[in-house]
């Protein structure tokens, strides 16, 4: 009994199940999600059942949770995988059916702890992580942005921005394909003297994509314009209102 104790803490994979197939698929899901890094173990939940092409009876994932940890090598978003492999009737290889499951750690870098083998939770279903909400600048900030900047008084304070801008802004639409309220976009504002700018930004943190919206009252003339996605990528041009009262980003490069 000792001995096969030994031998199971030495050799996981043997006292554990799972085989050649599962412990494939695992370590195809594990490494096709490792990048772009995510900031959840439910954000990493949701990019494995993609690339897995959904939560099913061949591929699911079983448990999730973060952690903190002032290690930045250590994983902060801890997964389960279940993996189930039909087998086969070859005549002289049969191979039985097997479900194993498989822990998995990532953090802000991706993949830090490659799958191994681990009895499945009892019990354990399919987890479906919540949908991530649309966080995007909406079409309908352009006009409304245009309408505060160009209705404010000639001399105007920050409080009295903001103030316009959180009676006349719009509330991001809600999305019927995730039935969640989009998330708001960041909002930014400057002044320098009786000049205004206002800048709106949004995005995917986990790949960089960022959404910019620009507005700005300079000399009484009212402007409101979006930068190309190119300018505004990470090491560009930051989407913040000082650079939309020095209106950057209004030519869109070559």
């Amino acid at each position: 009994m000792w001995i096969l104790a030994a031998v199971c803490m030495a050799v996981l994979v043997a006292c554990t199940p799972g085989d050649s197939e599962t412990d494939k698929t695992a370590k195809q899901i594990a490494d096709e999600i490792d990048s772009p890094p995510q900031i959840s173990a439910a954000k990493y939940a949701r990019k494995a059942i993609e690339a897995a092409h959904g939560s099913s009876e061949a591929f699911a994932v079983v448990e999730m949770h973060d952690s903190a940890t002032d290690d930045p090598d250590e994983a902060t978003a801890h997964l389960v995988f279940r993996v189930y492999h039909p087998g086969t009737q070859d005549e002289f290889f049969p191979q039985e059916p097997v479900t194993a499951c498989y822990k998995v750690g990532f953090n802000f870098r991706g993949l830090v702890d490659e799958p191994r083998r681990t009895d499945c939770p009892a019990g354990a279903r399919p987890l479906g992580p919540p949908p991530i909400p649309v966080w995007e600048v909406p079409e309908g900030f352009d006009p409304s942005l245009r309408s505060v900047l160009t209705g404010l008084p000639a001399s105007v304070t920050q409080d009295e921005v903001l103030a316009f801008l959180a009676r006349s802004m719009p509330a991001p639409p809600f999305d019927p394909e995730t039935q969640t309220q989009g998330q708001s976009p960041a909002q930014d504002v400057a002044l320098r003297g009786n000049d205004v700018g206002v800048a709106y930004r949004a995005g995917d943190r986990s790949t960089g994509g960022i959404d910019c919206l620009f507005g700005s009252r300079v000399q009484g003339a009212t402007l409101v314009w979006r930068p190309s996605w190119e300018q505004v990528q990470p090491g560009e041009l930051p989407c913040t209102a000082d650079n939309a009262l020095n209106r950057q980003g209004i030519t869109p490069p070559h």
